[in-house]
C-alpha cells in the first residue's frame, strides 16, 4: 500500500520532470497555456533540481542547456521506480 503511493509520487514527478524537459524547448508566449503548463512543471520540480544543481558542478565545455543535474535526476528516478515500482 505504502510502495503503491510512493510509486504514484513518483511515476507524478516523473512526468512533471519529463514535461519540464520537453517544454524547455520551445518558447513560451505569455498568458498562453503553454506558460501555465511550463510554470506548474517548474514549480513541482525546482524544489528537487535546486538542490541537486548546487551540489552538482557544472560541467565545463558542455553545450548550452545540458546539465549534469538533469542526467543525474533521471538516474535516481530510474533507480526509485525499480525500487518502489514493482
Amino acid at each position: 500500500m505504502v510502495a503503491d503511493l510512493i510509486c504514484t509520487a513518483i511515476l507524478l514527478f516523473s512526468m512533471m520532470f519529463y514535461l519540464r524537459i520537453a517544454l524547455s524547448f520551445f518558447p513560451a508566449q505569455s498568458n498562453s497555456a503553454m506558460l501555465r503548463v511550463r510554470e506548474l512543471a517548474f514549480s513541482v520540480t525546482e524544489p528537487v533540481m535546486l538542490p541537486l544543481r548546487r551540489a552538482v558542478p557544472p560541467m565545463q565545455g558542455a553545450a548550452a542547456g545540458i546539465g549534469i543535474d538533469v542526467i543525474i535526476l533521471i538516474v535516481i528516478l530510474i533507480v526509485l521506480q525499480g525500487i518502489f515500482c514493482r
